[in-house]
């Protein structure tokens, strides 16, 4: 066997390490371009997205905004009626939660996701702030936007909004009761109904033909 002087021992040694350290850089390089390829493997959803078996919101944001500084909110009177208002679509655009049509048709079971009177007391006082109304908190209703048998979002702030309306039910209720119908009926989308509900409640309930409440009909 042929035995190597010191300075060769030394030489060898040295380029094993080189080689050694070669491939670390390698397999270091190699993932991190894994990393950059496969974002979606390990680690949290960089979209911000609820999972699975959470409510999903339409829109981009899914977590409830703060409700907005005094006086930032403005409603609209849109009839002469004293429940025709419409909210601040910058403030109260309206959401919805994902749910099976058989939730709601053909009788819209909203008890289970209905909010306690605490919750939504509460956000009325904070809204009413928002919105301007200095008047007593009984002379409005904490309402959903989009209903809850149209698959509103029960607590989200962005579907709340403390509309005027001494008397209960009042147009409005009738519109949702209509749409309700229409698309347990397959007369009309849950999404259509959702938008224009949304987008102008009053505009569509005198083109629906101001339809009454269900519970002043009997229907």
């Amino acid at each position: 066997m042929k035995t190597l002087s010191p300075n060769h021992q030394i030489t060898a040694a040295g380029d094993r390490c080189a080689a050694s350290h070669r491939v670390s850089l390698r397999l270091a390089l190699l993932a991190s371009l894994a990393a950059l390829l496969l974002p979606g493997c390990g680690g949290g959803d960089p979209s911000g997205a609820v999972r699975s078996g959470s409510q999903r919101l339409s829109g981009a944001a899914v977590a409830a905004p703060e409700v907005q500084a005094a006086g930032s909110c403005r409603a609209r009177q849109v009839g002469p009626g004293a429940s025709e208002w419409e909210p601040d679509p910058r403030c109260t655009p309206g959401a919805t939660r994902q749910a099976s049509l058989s939730e709601i048709c053909p009788i819209a079971h909203t008890r289970a996701v209905r909010p306690p009177v605490s919750y939504t007391g509460s956000l009325k006082r904070k809204q009413m702030t928002a919105y301007g109304f200095s008047d007593s908190p009984g002379a409005h209703q904490e309402d959903h936007l989009i209903p809850l048998e149209l698959l509103g979002h029960p607590t989200d702030a962005r579907n709340l909004w403390p509309q005027p309306s001494p008397v209960s039910p009042n147009d409005k209720d009738g519109l949702e009761d209509w749409l309700h119908d229409q698309v347990c009926q397959n007369r009309l989308s849950l999404a259509d109904a959702q938008q224009q509900i949304a987008g102008d409640w009053y505009g569509t309930w005198v083109r629906a033909g101001r339809p009454l409440p269900r519970s002043l009909t009997g229907g």
